[in-house]
């Protein structure tokens, strides 16, 4: 683990975000690179010379406040405050800087501004390959000790998220509970069985259970079992939808990101 993104838009959610990455930089070492991205609104076909300047004076001073909190705690950082999409720059500086890791903070949302509107954490948690660690408004955190992961026992395209979640978990010592939830669909004995063994091989020397869990849908059914077993993390694997696919069908990864008072951490299916 060598460099953090860190996007931030200087609200106490960003600035408790931040006390999370700091202390995991401290725990793997790794660089935090915060980043500030300014945009005017759509509707704004100018940006004018003296809006620009405005805009580059706040977003630099906030900056300067991260800054100090940084330097303080004696990690090594850069910042940057740049002009243009949150979203896209933020994806830039993860395949610029071969990052491994985005920590930000998220306010989510609820009803039609969920639906419609997204937050720039679910749509970041969506655009990178890198696993990203939302702190929601509201979370308490002190240390990770246990890591709920939202498994589907069904597929087998997860090495990649479990050898992500291994070294995330082995960075905290913490343990990892599997859960498969069933909505629909029963699951076989040889399906749960094949599937054990196969997460358990990249979950060695990784305390781990499994959990297989019923309900009526498997965000509230996660996020129930996760406050009664006293987790401390969620970690769900974030597929990509295409646009109109996001709206219409919101993947189980980013309403947990929205509804969790948990940090949450995504994680990445294999590509093929």
């Amino acid at each position: 683990m060598k460099t953090i993104i860190f996007p931030t838009d200087y609200s106490a959610n960003a600035d408790k975000a931040l006390d999370f990455a700091i202390d995991f930089a401290k725990k793997t070492g790794a660089k935090i690179i915060a980043l500030n991205a300014y945009d005017l609104p759509y509707a704004e076909t100018v940006m004018t010379h003296s809006l620009l300047e405005i805009m580059k004076e706040n977003s630099e001073a906030g900056m300067k406040k991260v800054e100090e909190k940084l330097q303080s705690a004696g990690i090594p950082y850069e910042t940057r405050c740049l002009v243009g999409n949150p979203i896209r720059l933020v994806k830039k500086a993860v395949e610029d800087e071969g990052a491994d890791m985005v920590i930000l903070g998220t306010k989510g949302a609820s009803g039609i501004e969920e639906i419609l509107i997204g937050s720039n954490a679910a749509s970041i948690l969506q655009s990178v390959t890198v696993p990203v660690i939302t702190i929601p408004a509201g979370s308490h955190f002190s240390n990770i000790r246990k890591i709920v992961f939202g498994a589907d026992f069904k597929s087998k395209r997860n090495g990649t998220a479990l050898i992500q979640l291994a070294e995330i978990a082995s960075i905290f010592n913490a343990e990892v509970v599997i859960a498969h939830v069933i909505v629909n669909y029963g699951i076989d004995n040889q399906t749960v069985i094949e599937a054990k063994q196969r997460i358990s091989e990249y979950l060695k020397g990784i305390s781990h259970r499994f959990e297989v869990l019923s309900g009526e849908n498997v965000e509230d059914t996660l996020l129930q079992f996760a406050a009664e077993d006293r987790a401390d993390m969620i970690a769900l694997m974030s597929r990509n939808y295409s646009f109109f696919e996001s709206i219409f069908h919101k993947s189980v990864t980013t309403k947990v990101a929205y509804h969790s008072k948990l940090p949450y951490l995504a994680l990445h299916e294999d590509a093929n």
